[in-house]
């Protein structure tokens, strides 16, 4: 049993919270605001803040000398109260800023954390945690951060790769670094792990002992946006038994398939114009489990060059072997690893079998149909989705997606139907699409009024009207919309509310926290 679950965790929120006051006087002059904190912020040691687990009560003590370093209210009638922890020599990071550890990981070696805490906590007795996942397939492999949830008053959580390094603050992660394979999840693994009190730290101190906000060990959310939601259904379909504490996941616009990663249902052109792929028709080559599409006429054109690469798959309509007009040609944005372009295993093995391309004149930035099939399994999320009913049966889903997508322009959004089919039909877990009204009024009125209020566990009839079922567009609503999702979740997990719908916001949010501006 963790050190977190040894304690009452109303007693230890409520002396978590008081240490806060004199976290900021040891500290001085914190700065306004989380974007004036250095990558320094000033740190107290545990002799400075005061035993771990209670606060400091002036000359009140207990009269025995065992006991003389509890309050009087904690005065225990005999001996001294045994679920106290003990004094730690860890460094507690002050509200608003933050701190890099490390979690050893067998195997692996050590994986760099970043834990950047709020200003104030959304709640009275402490603040949940949300763990971002980061990306694999695209990316400087710094620590990631598309959203940033501290102005929710919840405490985020980054992390490398293994194999990587942050160039912003030198930090880097030991291992191999394997494109969000099975080196990586596992890494994910051990970071949730600490997020959720599981496990401490290489030096051995918990995320509790190093933050003077009280993070909630049962409130700790996994957020991902794009291709890093298929690392969060793997790390919970191969772990989730491991971690219990992960009460939601909120994915924005997550692929699901290769082929969908790829984006070859398809794509925006440079002038970001839609183009959908008019080979993909829904609902005939749609299934929960992958995305059909007659590759019979796939052809390689290797001339085009857009963006950093030259040549493309095209649908060779007419026949002639060459790219004409009004045939229709893959775009630009493809997914890479181990400096290979990644299409769909299907694709690749049709480039082959219709004689686009063969050995001898194979592009050396292209996976071959062995790479491809090796690769992508992995890497592909509804044959996992299954799982998640016995490694994560408490699980609460939020799927949030814009009226138009960031990647996939299908009319049908085949993403986010295979998200609901396995996330609710094939695991059986509560799932919402998009946030309720009230959460994104909270925090962006002129959004709110846009937006759509779908109950969870529900879906269109007709998934061609999934449009109706979307957020707005446009940078507020990106923001707004996505914040409110995991708010909501935040809450719902807090408050233990977990109904289709709500009326408003739900209670418990600590006095005077306001919406982020």
């Amino acid at each position: 049993m963790h050190v977190y679950q040894a304690l009452n965790k109303r007693t230890i929120h409520k002396r978590w919270i008081l240490l806060l006051p004199l976290a900021l006087l040891v500290s001085c002059n914190l700065p306004a605001s989380t974007d004036e904190v250095a990558a320094d912020t000033p740190t107290l040691t545990q002799e400075q803040a005061g035993p771990v687990g209670k606060e400091r009560c002036g000359d009140g003590v207990c009269e025995s000398p065992e006991n003389s370093d509890l309050c009087p209210q904690d005065c225990p009638e005999g001996e001294a109260e045994s679920v106290v922890k003990e004094s730690s020599s860890a460094e507690v990071t002050p509200a608003g800023g933050s701190f890099i550890t490390y979690v050893s990981v067998e195997g692996i070696g050590d994986v760099a954390v970043q834990v950047i805490l709020p200003m104030q906590a959304r709640y009275e007795d402490g603040a949940g945690v949300v763990v971002e996942v980061s990306t694999f397939l695209t990316g400087s492999g710094d620590f990631y951060h598309s959203l940033d949830a501290t102005p929710l008053g919840l405490i985020q959580v980054a992390y490398l790769w293994p194999g990587t390094q942050s160039a912003s603050t030198g930090a880097a992660s030991e291992g191999t670094y394997d494109y969000g394979g099975e080196i990586g999840i596992a890494a994910l693994r051990e970071v949730l792990r600490y997020a959720t009190g599981a496990v401490a730290d290489r030096d051995g101190h918990t995320l509790v002992e190093r933050s003077a906000i009280t993070p909630l060990y049962d409130n700790v959310g996994l957020y991902a946006f794009s291709h890093p939601g298929i690392a969060a259904v793997n790390v919970l379909a191969l772990y989730g038994d491991q971690l219990q504490g992960v009460a939601y996941f909120v994915g924005r616009e997550n692929p699901t398939t290769d082929t969908l990663t790829a984006v070859e249902v398809g794509h925006f052109d440079l002038e970001e114009k839609p183009i959908p792929n008019p080979y993909y028709s829904y609902p005939e080559d749609y299934s929960s489990m992958q995305i059909t599409i007659p590759y019979d006429q796939v052809r390689w054109d290797p001339l085009t060059q857009e963006g950093r690469y030259t040549g493309r798959p095209y649908f060779d309509l007419n026949g002639n072997g060459a790219l004409d007009g009004g045939e229709y040609a893959l775009g630009s944005r493809v997914p890479t690893m181990y400096d290979k372009r990644m299409y769909s295993v299907a694709l690749v093995q049709a480039l082959r079998e219709n004689g686009a391309l063969n050995p001898g004149n194979w592009p050396e930035d292209l996976a071959t149909p062995e790479q491809v099939a090796d690769w992508w399994p992995f890497r592909s999320s509804p044959a996992r989705y299954p799982d998640l009913r016995t490694q994560t049966p408490d699980l609460h889903v939020m799927l949030v997606f814009a009226l138009r997508d960031h990647v996939q322009p299908a009319r049908d959004k085949p993403h986010i139907h295979q998200a609901f089919d396995g996330f609710y039909h094939a695991a059986g877990l509560w799932t919402r699409m998009n946030p309720d009204q009230s959460y994104v009024n909270w925090l962006d009125p002129r959004v709110g009024e846009l937006s759509p209020d779908n109950p969870a566990n529900s879906e269109p009839t007709d998934w061609m009207q999934i449009t109706a079922w979307s957020h707005p567009n446009g940078p507020p609503a990106v923001k707004a919309v996505a914040l409110a999702g995991v708010a909501e979740m935040a809450d719902r997990q807090h408050a233990g509310e977990w109904g289709d719908d709500l009326e408003g916001l739900l209670g418990g949010l600590a006095k005077g926290l306001r919406a982020p501006e």
